[in-house]
């Protein structure tokens, strides 16, 4: 077995050693021996005995986040996605949650990681890509975890450090506007030890109380001078116009801050009156959302090839979907918003257990809104407390998580390098998915230190929890097969590639239909009559059993046929009580088949081992 020392991801020799404390014990884990020791096994049928289900496999193929990652959430990001998922639609819930995570991200300032012999920050970058109309703006729930609270200012807007010209001259001189020296404006270019506190939120000023948002339509010395003030901002935008306008200018051209920020690499500028100044460790989050012909645009912004190739792309968690043309209520009282918890919740390709007990409970009570709100108080406490430190707060990954981090990703890897069909510029997508992962996995660490308290000032180091391994492996790979599918439609926009994709549409309907057939075969005559008369549209329970007396069937055994044909893959559930036939030609979710590298990917998740003690799905 390789042990952690052997890892060459997880090289911890450099380390600071800080206390054995750890502030918040992680969840049980099981043992690295029980995995098996040929790696090319992780990720078959048989890795993980009950570690996954066939709604899992089932969510994964329609692009829907799968019921386990929602089972490994810290509450603070399950409750918000409870409530949304609540209303009807999952679609705006794994919206929320695309944007979540880096809004999280910028929370945790002075939060760091080893990866690759490197210290790493968990700033994260996500795009959510969806026709118009869709449900893309789910995302600006997301944005409220960082919005400020209203004692903050009169006018309900964070003060923001570099307001004053006073400031101003003090950051771009190197020092803080309390008269002391900053690392962050060390002028000789020279990136100090990762042990200081280089590209943390400046001593001196309080950092919940600096405004956490950067805007994306900057100019690229506006951009830095407030990635100078704020290493971990976030940009967060509804609309990829609003950064790839930027991107595509002259005097907002600063994707080299983007490819460098994701991997906290020093960012180096010189100014005519204040000579050289470094950025040692930005750590900026992204969160988008856009049309699909837009993010060709965000993508050649800077004037670069559109496409996988991109080195944008590779760089970002994609979440892709479809819209399903449905109407969905748009008025909703008051007092349906603060008791939604007792309402019908919303079923779909989940419903075999998206959600764990306890977030299914009847305990819930309030609104959305409520929600939000109270989660944004331990944002901004978490944010503020980190922001504080003298020295990061170092996140430690026990061997045994590392074991199933490397089994998993060597996996896919050896998958991919055997299957010719991938395209070699996926490959950089896999590769940054690994980092992604534990990324993730430390933004969820730090949202449980939020909720139960953040670490005292003493403390240097603390464990990752098993949970967060998995919901970030998981996440990851779940992403990576969303950005396959993003690039085959972005690569395929213009070209030759794109009669190809139609063609293989086509090939797709024709195919999903004969399947569709050959099970309506295995029905009796008046079932399939009784099949053929439900509505085209997505109808109800109390519908379907209205229909059966013209068929001589009785209402129990119509629920029956419901049930039996939904495992059949002849009836889908949109909803709690709603159902709607399968249809090839259904476009709403990504098509993973057919696409290269895809089932590799969902094979790989359908073999992470349930790496929390007590948490099996």
């Amino acid at each position: 077995m390789t042990t952690s020392s052997e890892n060459p991801f997880f090289s911890d020799t450099s380390q600071p050693q800080g206390p054995p404390d750890t502030f918040i014990p992680p969840p049980a884990l099981e043992s690295a021996a029980d995995y098996d020791e040929d790696s090319s096994s992780f990720g078959g049928t048989d890795s993980s005995g009950d570690a996954s289900s066939s709604g899992e496999l089932e969510s994964l193929r329609q692009g829907y986040l799968s019921p386990r990652i929602l089972d490994l959430l810290p509450e603070l990001l399950a409750e918000p996605a409870f409530r949304i998922g609540q209303r009807g639609d999952l679609r705006k819930r794994d919206v929320f949650l695309t944007g979540a995570l880096p809004v999280w991200a910028g929370a945790l300032p002075n939060v760091r990681f080893r990866y690759g012999g490197t210290g790493v920050s968990p700033n994260l970058y996500s795009a959510v890509v969806a026709p118009p109309a869709s449900g893309k703006s789910a995302l600006r729930h997301a944005r409220k975890y960082g919005r400020p609270s209203s004692s903050t200012s009169s006018g309900g807007t964070s003060p923001e450090i570099g307001t004053s010209s006073e400031n101003r001259t003090a950051l771009e001189s190197g020092a803080s506007p309390g008269g002391r020296a900053s690392a962050q404006g060390s002028s000789t270019g020279q990136e100090g030890p990762e042990e200081e506190p280089s590209g943390r939120e400046r001593p001196g000023v309080r950092a919940g109380r600096r405004q956490l948002f950067l805007a994306a339509d900057s100019s690229a010395a506006a951009l830095k001078r407030r990635l100078e003030e704020v290493p971990h901002g976030v940009i967060f935008e509804t609309e990829f116009q609003a950064l790839s306008r930027a991107l595509g200018s002259s005097w907002g051209s600063f994707t080299d801050v983007l490819l460098k920020g994701l991997q906290n690499e020093a960012v180096r500028m010189s100014r005519s009156s204040k000579g050289a100044v470094t950025i040692p460790h930005p750590a900026p989050s992204i969160a988008l959302a856009g049309t699909p012909a837009a993010l060709g645009g965000f993508m050649s912004g800077s004037g670069s090839t559109p496409g996988t190739g991109n080195g944008l792309f590779s760089r970002f968690l994609f979440y892709r979907f479809d819209r399903e043309f449905e109407w969905s209520p748009q008025f909703r009282s008051p007092q349906s918003e603060s008791t939604q918890s007792e309402g019908p919740q919303s079923e779909g390709p989940q419903s075999e257990g998206p959600q764990s007990e306890d977030l299914q409970s009847g305990e819930r009570r309030g609104s959305l809104e409520e929600s939000l709100r109270g989660a944004g108080q331990k944002f901004r406490e978490a944010r503020r407390q980190l922001g504080a430190r003298e020295t990061p707060l170092w996140v430690s990954v026990p061997g045994a998580l590392q074991e199933a981090h490397t089994r998993a990703f060597r996996s896919l890897t050896k998958k991919w390098r055997e299957d010719e069909s991938v395209p070699r510029s996926m490959q950089a997508s896999l590769t940054r998915a690994g980092l992604q992962a534990v990324k993730i996995a430390v933004v969820l660490r730090g949202v449980r230190l939020a909720e139960s308290g953040v670490p005292p000032a003493s403390t240097q180091s603390i464990e990752l929890g098993a949970e967060d391994m998995e919901a970030g492996i998981r996440l990851s790979l779940t992403y990576l097969l969303h950005a396959i599918e993003v690039g085959a439609r972005l690569q395929g926009d213009d070209g030759p590639q794109d009669t190809c994709l139609q063609e293989k549409a086509l090939q797709e309907k024709a195919g999903s239909q004969a399947k569709l057939n050959e099970r309506k075969q295995d029905l009796t005559e008046r079932q399939r009559e009784y099949l053929e008369a439900l509505p085209e549209e997505p109808f109800s329970t109390a519908e379907a059993k209205d229909l059966a007396s013209g068929f001589g069937a009785s209402k129990r055994g119509v629920q029956r046929w419901l049930k039996s044909w939904r495992k059949a893959g002849l009836l889908r559930k949109p909803k709690r009580g709603m159902w709607a036939k399968r249809r090839p030609e259904r476009e709403d979710s990504p098509r993973t088949e057919g696409l290269p590298g895809a089932e590799s990917v969902i094979s790989v998740i359908d073999g992470i081992p349930a790496l929390a003690g007590g948490r099996a799905p």
